[in-house]
């Protein structure tokens, strides 16, 4: 009985970091394509038009097409999308490392408990 609950508490404490670990992870992930894209599109828009045969938009919308399309406008969704993760990320890292610890040292507690 004692092994089964020491491997209940280890995974009491294993499944919320793991799931603060993945949405860190794909978070992340999904903000550094955006920024990529997004970089790449400016780079598009600044280059001189007679470079892309087929125009502008076309080689914009090779890149990464739009969630919606305001006319001029066109990727002001992604834009929003990439200051609010940017905003996010940044301002999160602290108390996610903090909720990571107290989920690490309730676990070996907990852990440690049936042991004793």
């Amino acid at each position: 009985m004692k092994w089964i609950v020491t491997v209940l508490a280890a995974l009491g404490g294993l499944l919320p970091i793991a799931a603060v670990i993945w949405g860190w992870r794909s978070t992340r992930r999904e903000y550094r394509q955006l920024v990529a894209d997004l970089d790449a599109i400016d780079g598009v828009i600044n280059a001189p038009s007679e470079s892309f045969p087929n125009g502008q938009s076309q080689a914009m919308y090779a890149i990464r097409r739009p969630k919606f399309n305001f006319g001029r406008a066109t990727y002001t969704y992604e834009w929003v999308q990439r200051l609010i993760l940017e905003q996010a990320l940044a301002d999160l890292r602290g108390p996610a490392w903090l909720a990571g610890a107290g989920i690490l040292v309730g676990t070996v507690a907990s852990v440690w408990s049936t042991w004793i």
